[in-house]
């Protein structure tokens, strides 16, 4: 038969078992929220490394597309300096008849230009060099 001690150590060993049951089921949901958040930010992590990637392939396009730029230009640039160039065309000037008044004014410049350029004469404005 069982005995009373028998009993009493049965029911230390289901409660100990019970205890340990719901511990580890607390663990066991802890374990999972952790998961379900850890999978929601590499979702998260996976969605920035794509659109890093696009931006990535964009900028190497954008600077594929200015190398060909720069070669295109630098082969202009090299073809214009290796090409000789035709002589300078001269537009012929029409040929001015002088006038009566043109002496005049010329005189007048000239009086003008003296006046500006006597060092003599103090001048109104101010000289700062």
């Amino acid at each position: 038969m069982i005995s009373l001690e028998q009993v009493r150590a049965l029911e230390s060993r289901v409660e100990k078992a019970v205890t340990l049951i719901a511990s580890l089921r607390a663990e066991n949901a802890s374990m999972r929220s952790g998961l379900a958040a850890a999978e929601t930010r590499v979702a998260e992590l996976e969605g920035l490394v794509a659109d890093f990637q696009k931006d990535q392939a964009r900028i190497e396009e954008s600077i594929v597309e200015a190398l060909h730029k720069l070669d295109s230009f630098e082969d202009a640039v090299h073809e214009a300096s290796t090409k000789p160039l035709p002589p300078p065309v001269k537009p012929e000037a029409p040929v001015k008849k002088p006038d009566a008044i043109e002496p005049v004014a010329q005189e007048e410049d000239l009086a003008a230009l003296e006046e500006q350029t006597r060092p003599d004469e103090p001048s109104d404005a101010l000289d700062i060099f």
